[in-house]
Formats: structure tokens, C-alpha cells, sequence
């Protein structure tokens, strides 16, 4: 697990002066090795080039988000920086596990040398992981957690780490008085959404923070949004709304219709959207995983293990609560595409 000061902690690799990710820039990027033994914060350096047009597949849940077309940009950019090939599908949801299931066939279908997996459901995407790991196609899991070893290997956020991060902060904040909480973890049956509840729930335990409810749900705007006004129709006050970074960028409008105007607004997870809303203090906090980052490893781990070099097998990467305080010090390229980014679906 990462520490909590690992967590709270700006790392010397994310502050970076500039805009424009350059080559420079890229590396190195501070990860925490996972092994039996514990953790180990290492700098973790990308190759310069693959050594062959490698076909890499690429597994995304969605692209609804300005959060999952980072990772988009990571994965493309880096694809392209090596010289490989790669191949993006999303599933249009975390409602389309059976959808993600036929596009993991598609790729193998495909012939590609290996699948870069953001899995919706591990468990449903057992059976045929499992084939594609018997038939020697390379997996690796990217962003969301993939805890059996069948993948070659993984890097992913530990989302209740995250959770509590940010919820932390808050009990900071609340410095003693009695708040009330709404969370909105994501979407039930995903794993890293009720791990972000576990994650609050240790946070707040002892401090003068109450959890109302957690109300799970698909990341797309209508839904949060929907969650949301039911749940603040619900209660008479609510002092905090935490969850996802939808659910932070639909919230003040909702609560400012209920009359809830000086409730907090924080999110576990960050997406551009949150950027001026950090600034204007329209949302307290966020906590950035650097999830552009997390895909260019995810390209460059596949990468090694093709080639046969040395390669990590498990990481988490670096994690920072971002405030109106600091916001304005972090590389946000590591986060989040260039705005003129449009998703691309291959690349040649």
C-alpha cells in the first residue's frame, strides 16, 4: 500500500516548469514498486524507441470523460514516441462488461502482440484473459486494478488510498466541527469504487465527519448529476459532497438549487474539468494520480516484456491532493491531454 505520506507528499518529479510534455520532461516519474516484501518508491525511465512496430490493443471502458481521454493521449502519444502500433476500443460504459469482453476477442482476433487492458470487470474478463495469457499475448492492466496474476504486468492507483487522501484533508478542514457527507464512489461492482468507501470510512472514523450515504453509479454526468439531486433531496443538510471528478464538476450547481451554498466539493480521482474549479474554489480538492503517466508506462511495460528486457510487474503510481494552493505548481501534462487533444483510435 503507499504510504500516506507518499500520498500527501509533492513529489520532485511532478513539478516540472512548462507546459508542453517534452521529451525531457517525460522522465523520470516516481512510482511505488509493489512486492511481497512491501513497497519502494523508485524513478521510473521510459525506453527511447521499441525495437520492432510492436501491435498493441488497447481496452478502455469509456471516453466520456476528459479523465479516460488522458489516458488516451498517454497511451497514443507514447505508442507513437516508440514506433508501435496500437489499437483503442472502449466500451461506451461501466454498464458494458459483455461489450469489453468482445473487444478483448477482437483484439486476439486481431493477431496483436499485446493487450493494454482498463478493465470494467476483472472477474468478467477472467475467462478470456486467461486464454489470452495460455496463448502468449502479453496483458497488461492500466488505471482500474487487476489483482490476479494473470496479467503480465500493472500499474493502477490504489483508489482507497486515494479516497482517504482526500478525505483526510477534509477532516483537516473540518478541524472539529460536525459535518454531513454525501460520497459517490462510481460505479458498484467495479471493485475500486467500494474500495474508495473503505478508504473514507477510515479517514473520517473519530473526526467529526458523518457519512450520510454512498451512492454508486456509472461516471457519465447525467447519472452523477441524478445521484446527486435524489440524495440532497433526501437530507436537510449536507456540508460535503465527495466523490468522483463528474461528481465534483456537476455538484455546485445542484447544491447551490437546494440552498447548500457553502458546502465542500472534492473528488478522489482528477480530470481537466476539475482545473478551474480548483482555481475559482468552486472544488476544495482533488488527488491527481498523473494518469497520462500511468499510460505511457502501461505502453513502455508492454514494450519490455515483448522485447524480453527488464521490466516492473506491479506499480502504483505517485499521488498529490491538489488545492487552490499548489494547483498552480503542478505539471499538469502528466495529468491531462493538451486542450486541442482528440481521441484517436489507432495508431499507425
Amino acid at each position: 500500500m503507499i504510504s500516506m505520506k507518499g500520498l500527501l507528499g509533492l513529489t520532485t518529479a511532478a513539478v516540472l516548469a512548462g507546459t508542453a510534455a517534452s521529451a525531457d520532461a517525460l522522465w523520470p516519474f516516481d512510482v511505488e514498486k509493489v512486492t511481497a516484501d512491501g513497497t519502494e518508491t523508485v524513478a521510473y525511465t521510459g525506453l527511447d524507441s521499441a525495437e520492432k512496430p510492436w501491435h498493441l490493443c488497447v481496452l478502455f471502458p469509456h471516453m466520456k470523460d476528459s479523465y479516460w481521454v488522458a489516458v488516451n493521449y498517454g497511451i497514443a502519444d507514447q505508442a507513437r514516441k516508440l514506433g508501435v502500433k496500437a489499437t483503442i476500443l472502449e466500451a461506451g460504459g461501466y454498464t458494458e462488461a459483455a461489450k469489453q469482453v468482445a473487444q478483448y476477442n477482437d483484439c486476439k482476433a486481431l493477431g496483436v502482440d499485446a493487450i493494454i487492458i482498463g478493465a470494467i470487470s476483472e472477474a468478467g474478463l477472467a475467462k478470456s484473459m486467461q486464454e489470452g495469457h495460455d496463448a502468449g499475448i502479453v496483458q497488461v492492466g492500466v488505471i482500474n486494478p487487476l489483482q490476479s496474476d494473470v496479467a503480465d504486468a500493472k500499474i493502477f492507483a490504489n483508489y482507497d488510498d486515494s479516497a482517504e487522501a482526500g478525505a483526510r484533508y477534509l477532516v483537516e478542514l473540518a478541524d472539529g466541527k460536525p459535518m454531513n457527507m454525501l460520497h459517490f464512489p462510481g460505479p458498484q461492482g467495479s471493485g475500486w469504487a467500494e474500495a474508495t468507501t473503505a478508504g473514507v470510512e477510515r479517514a473520517i472514523e473519530g473526526s467529526s465527519i458523518t457519512l450520510l450515504e454512498k451512492k454508486y453509479g456509472d461516471t457519465g454526468k447525467s447519472v452523477q448529476l441524478r445521484l446527486l439531486e435524489d440524495a440532497l433531496q433526501a437530507y436537510d443538510t449536507v456540508d460535503i459532497v465527495y466523490g468522483t471528478a463528474v461528481t465534483a464538476e456537476v455538484a455546485r450547481q445542484a447544491l447551490e438549487d437546494v440552498g447548500f451554498n457553502d458546502a465542500l466539493v472534492a473528488a478522489y480521482y482528477s480530470n481537466e474539468g476539475l482545473v478551474d474549479l480548483i482555481k475559482s474554489g468552486d472544488v476544495t480538492a482533488t488527488v491527481t494520480e498523473s494518469p497520462v503517466m500511468e499510460a505511457r508506462i502501461a505502453v513502455d511495460m508492454a514494450v519490455r516484456i515483448l522485447e524480453g528486457k527488464a521490466h516492473e510487474s506491479y506499480l502504483h503510481p505517485s499521488m498529490t491532493v491538489v488545492t487552490q494552493a499548489n494547483i498552480d505548481s503542478l505539471d499538469l501534462t502528466r495529468s491531462f491531454a493538451p486542450a486541442d487533444w482528440e481521441p484517436v483510435y489507432s495508431v499507425e
